[in-house]
């Protein structure tokens, strides 16, 4: 059983019950979501298709909710079940609340199944986006050819999260950019905080308490690979304000700190 979910619906001022079925879809018929309205007929691509009306059984007339990952929602009908190219009716735009603040993981890239995970759980915790990154001790290493092909396979993993987590919010994932890169262009973020094993750190919540008394918009942490970053990467992490925080005395995966420390972030600022 699906919870209850309601989204207010600016556009006409009623609560709107966010339909069971849900599906992704990038608009490029229509230029982009933002040009979609009530009336359209949206085609979905054979995966999505295949998935909707072959392993979910959905069928004409059943509601579902389609959405882009760039803050593109709406309410349809689904007008045609084909698995090959199923067609849904526009009934409204969808609304979904905006997370406060936003929280941003930047993880050096682990494993393909330990990011593929990060992915899936950062969406289902809430998170505004992924920032994957290039680190000296990185196990993965991306020919920056297929660098778009990567960020396909992540959007991809990123729509799964968001049909099962029903969190249909703007959600960004970029495509893989060296660390040093990163942090020379962190400056938009109120706090930065950086998972760090050296001594200098303090306990997460600690710090938190700290540093941030009062509520903040932007928030990022950053997480080192599996071979956790160098000390050099420390140091420059530190200097583009990122603040040391210890997420206990137990050596964790990467995989793990990284949701650890999305968790404490959200349930920290989100009470502010």
């Amino acid at each position: 059983m699906h919870k209850k979910n309601f989204y207010i619906c600016r556009a006409k001022c009623k609560l709107f019950r966010m339909s069971g079925f849900r599906a992704y879809c990038d608009f490029s018929d229509f230029g982009g979501g933002e040009n979609v309205g009530a009336g359209d007929i949206v085609r979905l691509g054979p995966a999505e298709s295949r998935h909707l009306c072959g392993a979910l059984r959905a069928r004409a007339g059943d509601f579902a909710d389609v959405f882009d990952l760039r803050g593109n929602a709406f309410a349809c009908s689904i007008a045609g079940a084909s698995q090959k190219s199923a067609a849904l009716k526009v009934r409204e735009r969808l609304f979904p609340p905006e997370p406060s603040p936003k929280i941003f993981v930047a993880q050096c890239l682990p494993k393909s199944a330990a990011f593929d995970e990060i992915i899936r759980q950062s969406v289902e915790l809430g998170a505004s986006g992924i920032f994957p990154l290039a680190s000296a001790r990185a196990v993965v290493r991306i020919d920056p050819a297929d660098a778009e092909k990567k960020a396909r396979k992540w959007a991809e993993k990123c729509a799964e999260a968001v049909k099962q987590s029903a969190n249909l919010s703007r959600f960004e994932i970029s495509a893989p950019a060296p660390l040093s890169g990163f942090l020379a262009s962190a400056g938009g973020f109120d706090a930065k905080i950086v998972a760090s094993l050296r001594k200098n750190a303090r306990p997460i919540l600690e710090l938190m308490e700290g540093e941030f008394p009062s509520g903040v918009g932007r928030v990022c942490v950053l997480i080192g690979p599996e071979g956790d970053l160098t000390d050099a990467e420390y140091d420059a992490a530190e200097r583009a304000g990122f603040l040391p925080a210890s997420l206990g005395e137990n050596v964790m995966k990467c995989d793990t700190a990284a949701m650890c420390a999305l968790a404490v972030a959200k349930a920290f600022f989100g009470r502010k």
